[in-house]
């Protein structure tokens, strides 16, 4: 470059002297000046040649070189810009712009390939990093996949133990075999129940009825298991290579289920596989199902027997007359039996309950009924503290309907108390025979005084006295009367006997009712002014039945003597007959006290009298409704009464028609 600015600088100097020159010789001659201008052309086309020697030897290779320079450096550029490495050797060969420029270049590609092999190696450290992680990831990918596997493995188990230890795997042991298929990874399985060593049925796992079949009846694994009590596998090619291309192979085990207790096979455990014969693992594993299996198995036997046991013994104890209260002092519940619900009608059984469950009580309810609540909730509360009470508890229900006695016994197991039995034993009908007696001793003392009585006083006045004729007929009259009346209670007395005894004779015949009838109206007509006895029949027609003839007396005697006795104001006595389609109807219809609606229910109850002001004037013992009532029994009948308070009653007997037979 320094020679190009020198030839450059003699070609502007020597332009520049060349027009001095020429300048200089305007006074000159013509000749003279094409003489200098001759001159100052050859001397331009030398300064032109020189010109162009220049450009070409030495202009163009410095262009040409600076430009190599420049393309290089726009070539490594790019590379550099790409991240590609580029060779930092160069030649410098001067110290102009192009070569600072190289050299800014060269430091600058430097310190890039620095930082590049700065990042390469911290991307290889980061790559190795990555490796790690990446291991590591895969590592714990694996531990994840095998802690989910166990996981699984695990729940599955669990339900399995869930499911054995449930008393539904009792009815249905479905849910075991499945969960043993899943755990095991086998395709399919079955539980069969032996007893006796003979297979009772089979629960089965992805099973065809076919495969079970066969399973049972020619499976030599299953025979040898049975036989040996031991667990055992095999191994059989079920296709060869020619179908799938390569032999192709099932496994089967089969394990034994022994009761613990007896040492007997009870079941046995099948499974297959078609991937990989069963491991000395696997056998173990199985063994352990197996063992859970037989400890589910002898639990849920006794867990049937104990519910069986307690069907049985609720069963028993609702079968019991007796009211029982059970009071489970531990669990704090109270029970009860359908004696004690019949009792307290407060008490809602359910309807679907059945003779073999126990009743859950409310005590509160019970109170309600009671006629010493306040006596008996101490009492009760005795009870609930375990402190039992050693005397009977005597207490009424809906006042005075029924009369119970109460007692308590303690209920020990191994030595504890676990609760506590109160039995309500219903006296009612006790109660009701003591009130009777009672009433009855009251009753026969005074009907039996009354006529003793008279025929004492009758008979001494007659020893004593000297009396007229018609005075002492009159006498007599009395006592023969009074005789009569104790002779008809004594036989009141033998017949009630009799009957309740069946010693009771009936001699049956077919009559005609109204003949009785017409005989008793006719007698009872003769004893009694202030009444009217009527019959309300068609006596053109007879009323055939077949019965005892003096049994029909009496019933229609009783019937009438009520009437009369209800009657104390006199009146009309009805007696009708009446022919029904099978039945004949004999009516006794009287218009005196009446009979109170409470005592309706009682009134055929042996010395059961009406307790009312008006009734107790009237004497008798309270056997005639009693009698008539088994007299019409015997005779296949029935009666009843219809009663106002005040008006009167009505007895209505239906015998059966002798024509209708």
């Amino acid at each position: 470059m320094a020679i190009f600015y020198g030839v450059f600088a003699i070609g502007a100097l020597t332009s520049f002297a060349s027009y001095l020159y020429i300048d200089g010789a305007a006074s000159q001659t013509k000749r003279q000046v094409l003489d200098q201008l001759e001159k100052t052309q050859w001397f331009w086309f030398l300064n032109l040649l020189i010109f162009i020697l220049c450009l070409v030897f030495i202009v163009r290779p410095i262009i040409n070189r600076l430009t190599e320079q420049l393309q290089e450096l726009t070539k490594k550029s790019h590379r550099l810009a790409e991240g590609k490495s580029i060779s930092l050797e160069y030649d410098r060969q001067s110290n102009n712009e192009v070569g600072q420029l190289t050299d800014s270049f060269y430091e600058m590609a430097e310190s890039i390939s620095s930082q590049h092999a700065e990042l390469s190696r911290q991307n290889r450290e980061l790559e190795q990093k990555q490796d790690d992680l990446t291991g590591k990831q895969s590592k714990l990918e694996q531990s994840l996949t095998a802690t989910r596997s166990n996981e699984l493995y695990l729940k599955d188990r669990n339900e399995l133990i869930e499911t054995l230890a449930s008393k539904e795997s009792l009815f249905d042991f479905s849910s075991v075999i499945s969960t043993i298929v899943r755990l095991t990874k086998t395709e399919f399985g079955a539980l069969l129940f032996i007893k006796n060593n003979e297979i009772t049925s089979v629960v089965p796992k992805e099973m065809t009825d076919e495969q079970q079949e066969s399973l049972k009846t020619e499976s030599l694994l299953l025979k040898r298991v049975m036989v040996s009590k031991e667990s055992a596998q095999s191994t059989k090619q079920v296709t060869d290579d020619r179908l799938l291309g390569y032999p192709y192979y099932m496994h089967e085990a089969v394990i034994p289920i022994m009761d613990p207790a007896k040492d007997e096979l009870i079941a046995c455990l099948y499974l297959a596989r078609f991937d990989e014969a069963f491991t000395e693992h696997d056998i173990i594993e199985l063994a352990s199902f197996a063992k859970q299996i037989a400890i589910s198995r002898m639990r849920m036997t006794l867990y049937e027997q104990m519910d069986y046991e307690r069907a049985e013994t609720a069963q028993l104890l609702n079968s019991v007359r007796e009211a029982i209260l059970y009071v489970k002092h531990e669990e704090q519940v109270i029970l009860g039996n359908r004696a004690l619900f019949e009792i307290f009608q407060s008490l809602q059984i359910e309807e679907e309950t059945d003779m073999t469950t126990f009743l859950e009580v409310n005590p509160e309810t019970m109170f309600e009924q009671m006629d010493q609540r306040e006596a008996f909730g101490t009492y009760f509360e005795e009870v609930l503290a375990g402190q039992i009470p050693t005397d009977m508890f005597s207490l009424s229900i809906d006042d005075g309907t029924y009369f119970i006695q109460v007692y308590a016994e303690e209920i020990v197991h191994e030595g504890q108390p676990i609760g506590t039995i109160l039995v309500f034993r219903d006296v009612t009908p006790e109660t009701e025979v003591d009130r009777m007696k009672s009433e009855l001793v009251s009753t026969v003392s005074h009907e039996l005084r009354t006529p003793l009585s008279s025929i004492y006083g009758f008979t001494e006045l007659m020893l004593k006295r000297d009396l007229g004729p018609d005075r002492s007929k009159r006498y007599l009259q009395t006592i023969h009367d009074e005789s009569k009346r104790l002779t008809d209670l004594v036989s009141d007395f033998l017949n009630v006997q009799r009957m309740e005894s069946g010693k009771q004779s009936y001699e049956k015949e077919v009559f005609n009712l109204l003949d009785v009838v017409k005989e008793q109206i006719q007698f009872h007509q003769a004893t009694t002014e202030q009444h009217t006895l009527q019959l309300d029949a068609d006596q053109g027609q007879t009323f055939l039945v077949e019965a005892d003839r003096n049994s029909m007396r009496q019933l229609l005697g009783n019937l009438l003597n009520n009437a009369v006795k209800y009657s104390p104001d006199g009146g009309e006595i009805i007696i009708g007959l009446l022919e029904h389609d099978a039945n004949i109807e004999l009516s006794v219809r009287d218009f005196g006290v009446g009979i109170p609606v409470s005592s309706t229910p009682h009134l055929f109850s042996k010395f059961y009298r009406v307790d009312n002001s008006d009734s107790r004037k009237i004497g008798g013992t309270g056997l005639g409704l009693s009698i008539c009532k088994e007299i019409v029994r015997e005779h296949d009948g029935t009666i009843e009464v219809e009663s106002v308070l005040g008006d009167g009653a009505l007895f209505k007997v239906m015998l059966p028609n002798a024509t209708k037979k």
